[in-house]
């Protein structure tokens, strides 16, 4: 079973991941993080150097690497899931749950972290973002709502209560 948590920015895909990885005894990859790592870059620098289309290729192509994993929780970009290839490879592939957040706790999460993120101009652009990607989003197997006050460890409690039987 491979579980691809999709979502936007602060969602706590990452965090959410690391946990879910721990409790269910799967590997966890960042696809942001091994992006990252085979270009020896940041993600902003990535953007800033190659360009989007550039990076939207990288990410499809270490996303297809998660085809040969038997099982494992993986964190996605936010982008990730807003791509028609992208939607069709993880729903032949896992098991997608989207980390619904309403936008004003994403904005917080973020704080002083959205100037390391390449589409997150400035607040109208990013809500902007966010608006159009949410009907992505809402293609996943499963849509669990974080809540502000949750700990990481609550969050991924009640979302192995909503995994289907089998891929626990």
């Amino acid at each position: 079973m491979k579980v691809y948590l999709i979502g936007f920015m602060g969602a706590g895909k990452t965090t959410v991941g690391r946990e879910l990885s721990a409790r269910l005894a799967m590997p966890f990859f960042d696809l942001d993080e091994l992006i990252e790592s085979a270009e020896s870059s940041s993600i902003k620098d990535i953007f800033a150097q190659h360009g989007e289309p550039y990076f939207r290729k990288r990410e499809r192509d270490i996303l297809r690497s998660t085809r040969h994993l038997e099982h494992a929780v993986i964190s996605t970009g936010g982008g990730t899931f807003t791509f028609d290839e992208n939607i069709q490879f993880i729903q032949s592939e896992g098991f997608s749950v989207y980390l619904s957040a309403p936008y004003s706790l994403l904005r917080a999460r973020l704080g002083d972290k959205a100037d390391d993120r390449p589409l997150f101009r400035d607040d109208v652009a990013a809500h902007e973002l966010y608006a159009n990607r949410v009907r992505f989003y809402r293609m996943a197997d499963l849509t669990l709502e974080v809540r502000e006050e949750e700990t990481p460890a609550e969050v991924v409690e009640r979302l192995l209560l909503e995994l289907p039987r089998g891929r626990r």
